[in-house]
Protein backbone atom coordinates (compact mmCIF):
# COMPACT_ATOMS: atom_id res chain seq x y z
CA UNK A 1 0.00 0.00 0.00
CA UNK A 2 1.23 3.19 -0.94
CA UNK A 3 1.30 5.57 1.80
CA UNK A 4 1.63 9.60 0.47
CA UNK A 5 1.93 13.10 2.20
CA UNK A 6 -1.73 13.34 2.77
CA UNK A 7 -1.76 9.75 4.33
CA UNK A 8 0.85 11.17 6.62
CA UNK A 9 -0.82 14.48 7.32
CA UNK A 10 -4.26 12.80 8.18
CA UNK A 11 -2.37 9.77 10.32
CA UNK A 12 -0.84 13.10 12.07
CA UNK A 13 -4.06 14.86 12.44
CA UNK A 14 -5.90 11.72 14.03
CA UNK A 15 -2.89 11.44 16.77
CA UNK A 16 -3.38 14.88 17.57
CA UNK A 17 -6.72 14.31 18.15
CA UNK A 18 -5.94 11.27 20.45
CA UNK A 19 -3.64 13.67 22.40
CA UNK A 20 -6.07 16.37 22.86
CA UNK A 21 -8.68 14.28 24.15
CA UNK A 22 -6.02 12.25 26.64
CA UNK A 23 -5.17 16.17 27.31
CA UNK A 24 -8.99 16.73 28.51
CA UNK A 25 -9.31 14.12 30.75
CA UNK A 26 -5.97 14.63 32.66
CA UNK A 27 -6.84 17.56 33.62
CA UNK A 28 -10.16 16.96 35.15
CA UNK A 29 -8.60 13.70 36.54
CA UNK A 30 -5.81 15.80 38.34
CA UNK A 31 -8.31 17.90 39.76
CA UNK A 32 -9.82 15.38 41.34
CA UNK A 33 -6.87 13.21 42.52
CA UNK A 34 -4.70 15.85 44.27
CA UNK A 35 -2.39 15.95 45.16
CA UNK A 36 -0.70 14.35 41.69
CA UNK A 37 1.09 10.91 42.86
CA UNK A 38 4.54 9.92 41.35
CA UNK A 39 3.90 6.48 42.33
CA UNK A 40 1.71 3.85 40.63
CA UNK A 41 -0.28 2.47 43.87
CA UNK A 42 -1.01 5.71 45.84
CA UNK A 43 -4.42 5.90 48.02
CA UNK A 44 -6.55 7.66 45.88
CA UNK A 45 -7.47 11.06 48.07
CA UNK A 46 -11.26 10.82 47.03
CA UNK A 47 -13.24 8.48 49.06
CA UNK A 48 -15.14 6.90 46.48
CA UNK A 49 -13.37 3.91 44.91
CA UNK A 50 -15.66 2.87 42.95
CA UNK A 51 -16.17 6.37 40.99
CA UNK A 52 -12.10 6.31 40.94
CA UNK A 53 -12.17 3.30 39.29
CA UNK A 54 -14.49 3.66 36.27
CA UNK A 55 -12.74 7.12 35.89
CA UNK A 56 -9.36 5.56 35.62
CA UNK A 57 -11.13 2.44 33.60
CA UNK A 58 -12.11 5.39 31.01
CA UNK A 59 -8.69 7.35 31.13
CA UNK A 60 -6.73 3.92 30.17
CA UNK A 61 -9.49 3.69 27.39
CA UNK A 62 -8.21 6.95 26.37
CA UNK A 63 -4.33 6.02 26.60
CA UNK A 64 -4.56 3.01 25.03
CA UNK A 65 -6.53 4.89 21.70
CA UNK A 66 -3.56 7.20 21.92
CA UNK A 67 -0.88 4.49 21.58
CA UNK A 68 -2.81 3.28 18.96
CA UNK A 69 -3.05 5.92 17.15
CA UNK A 70 0.57 6.27 17.75
CA UNK A 71 1.91 3.26 16.20
CA UNK A 72 -0.67 3.42 12.89
CA UNK A 73 1.19 6.83 12.79
CA UNK A 74 4.40 5.40 13.04
CA UNK A 75 3.98 2.91 10.81
CA UNK A 76 2.56 5.01 7.96
CA UNK A 77 6.38 6.64 8.56
CA UNK A 78 7.97 3.57 7.91
CA UNK A 79 5.96 2.87 5.30
CA UNK A 80 6.44 6.35 2.99
CA UNK A 81 10.65 5.92 4.60
CA UNK A 82 10.57 2.50 2.71
CA UNK A 83 9.07 4.17 -0.51
CA UNK A 84 12.18 6.60 -0.28
CA UNK A 85 14.44 3.71 0.04
CA UNK A 86 13.01 1.76 -2.61
CA UNK A 87 13.76 4.65 -5.07
CA UNK A 88 17.26 5.41 -5.94
CA UNK A 89 16.83 9.05 -5.98
CA UNK A 90 15.21 10.15 -3.00
CA UNK A 91 15.63 13.77 -1.91
CA UNK A 92 16.23 13.01 2.26
CA UNK A 93 15.21 16.66 2.99
CA UNK A 94 11.99 16.11 1.21
CA UNK A 95 11.44 13.13 2.68
CA UNK A 96 12.22 14.95 6.74
CA UNK A 97 9.80 17.38 5.63
CA UNK A 98 6.76 15.35 4.90
CA UNK A 99 6.99 13.46 7.79
CA UNK A 100 7.75 16.42 10.14
CA UNK A 101 3.94 16.85 11.09
CA UNK A 102 3.53 13.01 12.46
CA UNK A 103 7.30 12.84 14.15
CA UNK A 104 6.33 16.39 16.08
CA UNK A 105 3.32 14.35 17.16
CA UNK A 106 5.13 11.47 18.30
CA UNK A 107 7.29 13.51 20.13
CA UNK A 108 4.74 14.70 22.27
CA UNK A 109 3.02 11.34 22.93
CA UNK A 110 6.59 10.52 24.46
CA UNK A 111 6.67 13.54 26.84
CA UNK A 112 3.32 12.69 27.97
CA UNK A 113 2.59 12.11 31.95
CA UNK A 114 6.29 13.46 32.45
CA UNK A 115 7.55 16.22 34.40
CA UNK A 116 8.56 18.17 37.18
CA UNK A 117 6.72 17.43 40.39
CA UNK A 118 4.12 20.47 41.38
CA UNK A 119 6.01 20.05 45.25
CA UNK A 120 9.17 18.80 45.24
CA UNK A 121 10.43 20.02 41.72
CA UNK A 122 11.53 16.65 40.42
CA UNK A 123 11.38 15.43 37.11
CA UNK A 124 10.06 12.28 36.82
CA UNK A 125 6.84 10.15 35.66
CA UNK A 126 3.51 12.26 37.34
CA UNK A 127 1.29 9.67 36.74
CA UNK A 128 0.19 5.80 37.37
CA UNK A 129 1.62 3.82 34.78
CA UNK A 130 -1.19 2.44 32.83
CA UNK A 131 -2.38 6.33 32.38
CA UNK A 132 1.24 7.88 31.67
CA UNK A 133 2.12 8.14 27.74
CA UNK A 134 6.01 8.30 28.26
CA UNK A 135 6.35 5.53 30.91
CA UNK A 136 4.64 3.06 28.61
CA UNK A 137 6.74 3.88 25.28
CA UNK A 138 9.86 4.16 27.17
CA UNK A 139 12.56 1.50 26.28
CA UNK A 140 14.72 2.67 29.48
CA UNK A 141 12.70 3.14 32.44
CA UNK A 142 14.14 2.69 36.01
CA UNK A 143 17.79 2.82 34.07
CA UNK A 144 20.42 5.73 35.06
CA UNK A 145 23.38 6.35 32.56
CA UNK A 146 25.09 2.94 32.19
CA UNK A 147 28.30 1.59 29.65
CA UNK A 148 28.48 -1.67 28.07
CA UNK A 149 32.34 -2.86 27.87
CA UNK A 150 31.90 -4.44 24.97
CA UNK A 151 30.65 -1.76 23.18
CA UNK A 152 33.68 0.25 24.64
CA UNK A 153 35.82 -2.61 23.22
CA UNK A 154 34.80 -2.20 19.67
CA UNK A 155 34.67 1.75 19.81
CA UNK A 156 37.92 1.51 21.05
CA UNK A 157 39.24 -0.79 18.42
CA UNK A 158 38.05 0.95 15.58
CA UNK A 159 39.54 4.29 16.72
CA UNK A 160 42.92 2.52 16.74
CA UNK A 161 42.82 0.57 14.08
CA UNK A 162 41.51 3.35 11.80
CA UNK A 163 43.45 6.31 13.59
CA UNK A 164 40.33 8.06 14.64
CA UNK A 165 40.76 11.22 16.53
CA UNK A 166 37.29 12.20 17.16
CA UNK A 167 36.65 15.79 18.37
CA UNK A 168 32.73 15.08 18.18
CA UNK A 169 30.61 12.10 18.44
CA UNK A 170 26.90 11.41 17.92
CA UNK A 171 25.15 9.08 19.40
CA UNK A 172 21.27 9.17 18.26
CA UNK A 173 18.65 6.66 19.81
CA UNK A 174 20.95 6.34 22.87
CA UNK A 175 18.69 5.51 25.30
CA UNK A 176 20.94 5.43 29.04
CA UNK A 177 24.16 4.22 26.85
CA UNK A 178 26.73 6.46 27.14
CA UNK A 179 29.62 4.05 26.33
CA UNK A 180 31.01 6.22 23.39
CA UNK A 181 31.88 8.62 26.10
CA UNK A 182 34.36 6.06 27.78
CA UNK A 183 35.57 4.79 23.99
CA UNK A 184 36.42 9.02 23.27
CA UNK A 185 36.99 10.48 26.50
CA UNK A 186 38.79 13.75 24.66
CA UNK A 187 35.63 14.08 22.74
CA UNK A 188 32.01 16.04 22.81
CA UNK A 189 29.71 13.53 22.55
CA UNK A 190 26.13 14.12 21.99
CA UNK A 191 23.00 12.05 22.87
CA UNK A 192 19.85 12.67 21.40
CA UNK A 193 17.02 10.76 22.15
CA UNK A 194 12.93 11.00 22.53
CA UNK A 195 13.23 8.86 25.74
CA UNK A 196 12.85 12.37 28.26
CA UNK A 197 13.54 9.88 31.18
CA UNK A 198 16.52 8.99 29.77
CA UNK A 199 17.84 12.07 28.76
CA UNK A 200 16.78 13.58 32.09
CA UNK A 201 18.91 11.40 33.07
CA UNK A 202 21.82 11.26 31.09
CA UNK A 203 22.00 15.08 31.74
CA UNK A 204 21.51 15.28 35.55
CA UNK A 205 24.92 13.53 35.09
CA UNK A 206 26.35 15.79 33.25
CA UNK A 207 25.76 14.29 29.45
CA UNK A 208 25.47 16.36 26.51
CA UNK A 209 21.74 15.13 25.95
CA UNK A 210 19.37 16.60 24.06
CA UNK A 211 15.38 15.42 23.54
CA UNK A 212 14.49 15.65 20.01
CA UNK A 213 13.63 13.43 17.33
CA UNK A 214 16.77 12.44 15.66
CA UNK A 215 16.01 12.37 12.42
CA UNK A 216 16.00 16.56 12.01
CA UNK A 217 18.16 17.26 14.55
CA UNK A 218 21.59 18.89 13.63
CA UNK A 219 25.19 18.60 15.38
CA UNK A 220 26.66 21.59 15.70
CA UNK A 221 29.46 21.86 13.02
CA UNK A 222 28.90 18.13 12.18
CA UNK A 223 30.00 15.10 13.56
CA UNK A 224 33.52 13.17 12.96
CA UNK A 225 31.97 9.81 14.06
CA UNK A 226 28.23 8.87 14.45
CA UNK A 227 27.19 5.45 16.25
CA UNK A 228 24.06 3.80 15.20
CA UNK A 229 23.06 1.12 17.36
CA UNK A 230 19.99 -0.40 17.95
CA UNK A 231 18.09 2.81 17.31
CA UNK A 232 15.74 1.67 14.42
CA UNK A 233 15.89 5.35 12.92
CA UNK A 234 16.24 6.92 9.87
CA UNK A 235 19.73 6.68 9.37
CA UNK A 236 20.21 8.45 6.05
CA UNK A 237 18.86 11.63 6.82
CA UNK A 238 21.06 11.76 9.65
CA UNK A 239 24.16 11.03 8.11
CA UNK A 240 23.06 13.23 5.45
CA UNK A 241 22.67 16.00 7.73
CA UNK A 242 25.65 15.67 10.03
CA UNK A 243 28.46 13.54 9.01
CA UNK A 244 31.29 15.61 8.33
CA UNK A 245 33.68 15.01 5.05
CA UNK A 246 36.15 12.11 5.00
CA UNK A 247 34.40 11.14 8.72
CA UNK A 248 33.24 8.01 10.33
CA UNK A 249 29.75 5.99 10.97
CA UNK A 250 29.66 2.75 13.17
CA UNK A 251 26.55 0.73 12.60
CA UNK A 252 25.02 -2.63 13.90
CA UNK A 253 22.17 -4.16 11.94
CA UNK A 254 19.84 -5.08 14.59
CA UNK A 255 17.13 -2.86 13.51
CA UNK A 256 18.63 -2.49 10.05
CA UNK A 257 21.07 0.36 10.24
CA UNK A 258 24.29 -0.81 8.48
CA UNK A 259 22.41 -2.18 5.63
CA UNK A 260 20.64 1.53 5.38
CA UNK A 261 23.95 3.39 5.89
CA UNK A 262 25.30 0.82 2.96
CA UNK A 263 23.08 1.63 0.54
CA UNK A 264 23.91 5.72 0.57
CA UNK A 265 26.09 6.77 -2.05
CA UNK A 266 29.80 7.78 -1.06
CA UNK A 267 29.59 5.98 1.87
CA UNK A 268 32.21 2.83 2.20
CA UNK A 269 32.22 0.22 4.15
CA UNK A 270 35.38 -0.56 5.45
CA UNK A 271 35.75 -2.63 8.69
CA UNK A 272 33.76 -5.42 10.21
CA UNK A 273 33.88 -6.30 14.32
CA UNK A 274 32.54 -9.08 15.37
CA UNK A 275 30.02 -8.90 18.27
CA UNK A 276 32.21 -11.21 20.15
CA UNK A 277 35.35 -12.74 20.31
CA UNK A 278 38.07 -14.27 21.64
CA UNK A 279 40.55 -12.16 23.98
CA UNK A 280 40.31 -8.71 25.19
CA UNK A 281 40.54 -7.19 21.61
CA UNK A 282 38.31 -7.87 18.85
CA UNK A 283 39.94 -8.62 15.17
CA UNK A 284 38.78 -6.19 12.85
CA UNK A 285 38.05 -7.30 9.35
CA UNK A 286 38.72 -4.84 6.57
CA UNK A 287 39.66 -7.09 3.21
CA UNK A 288 37.58 -8.44 1.12
CA UNK A 289 34.24 -6.95 2.61
CA UNK A 290 31.05 -7.24 0.81
CA UNK A 291 28.26 -5.19 2.11
CA UNK A 292 25.50 -7.64 1.21
CA UNK A 293 26.96 -9.93 3.64
CA UNK A 294 25.04 -7.29 6.26
CA UNK A 295 21.63 -8.60 5.47
CA UNK A 296 22.82 -12.41 6.42
CA UNK A 297 21.30 -13.67 9.59
CA UNK A 298 25.21 -14.52 10.66
CA UNK A 299 25.87 -18.22 10.95
CA UNK A 300 29.59 -18.26 12.24
CA UNK A 301 30.72 -19.22 15.46
CA UNK A 302 32.56 -17.85 17.99
CA UNK A 303 36.02 -19.44 17.06
CA UNK A 304 35.60 -18.17 13.49
CA UNK A 305 38.73 -15.98 12.04
CA UNK A 306 38.12 -13.02 10.17
CA UNK A 307 38.04 -14.57 7.01
CA UNK A 308 34.99 -16.92 8.07
CA UNK A 309 32.95 -14.03 9.47
CA UNK A 310 29.70 -13.93 7.09
CA UNK A 311 28.04 -11.02 9.17
CA UNK A 312 25.94 -10.99 11.80
CA UNK A 313 23.06 -7.98 12.85
CA UNK A 314 25.35 -7.30 16.20
CA UNK A 315 28.76 -7.01 14.43
CA UNK A 316 29.76 -3.47 14.25
CA UNK A 317 29.99 -2.31 10.34
CA UNK A 318 32.47 0.61 10.00
CA UNK A 319 31.80 3.47 7.50
CA UNK A 320 33.68 5.95 6.36
CA UNK A 321 32.44 9.36 4.05
CA UNK A 322 34.46 9.00 0.30
CA UNK A 323 37.13 11.54 0.48
CA UNK A 324 37.24 12.95 -2.82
Amino acid sequence: MTTTVSDLRLAAERLRKALAEYESFLSGWQDANEPLANDDHATPAEPDVTMQEVTQESGVAITNDVLERYHAASDAVTRYIQRARDQTDSDWSEVVAATEPVRKATLAVHTAGYGSHPETGERDYLLPAELCLARRLSMNAGSSPVTFADRIAQYGAVANRFGIDADVVYHPGSGHDVSPSVAFPEAEVTYVDVDVAAMDDLAAAGYAARLADATAYSVDGGADVIILRNAGLVEEAIVERNLQAGSWVLANDHLKSARHVAGMDGIDLVGVVPDDWPGDTPRIKTADLDPSHIESEGNRSPQSGPSDWAGSPLDLYVFRESIR
